[in-house]
């Protein structure tokens, strides 16, 4: 599967999408990240949530990686407001 992630919400779709694919619920889920149930309802809600060590080992042990794309100075810098 890929995609672009435009938002909080739509990385949290994949997230739910994976869970479906596997029929688990997100406590069985939860359990096997070492995550709270709470925590994974959020993350699929598309509650931000702080960048650190515990996102992006969920994120890994799920198999979704993140690519960035850095702007090469063909395109015009973004608008100040």
């Amino acid at each position: 599967m890929k995609g672009v992630a435009h938002s909080a919400e739509d990385l949290g779709e994949v997230v739910r999408t994976i869970r479906h694919t596997h029929g688990m619920s997100q406590v069985t889920l939860a359990e096997r990240l070492g995550v709270s149930q709470r925590y994974l309802s959020e993350l699929e809600r598309g509650k931000p949530k702080i960048l650190d060590e515990q996102y992006f080992g969920v994120l890994t042990k799920l198999g979704i990686k993140i690519f960035y794309e850095v702007n090469d100075g063909t395109a015009p810098p973004p608008e100040r407001k």
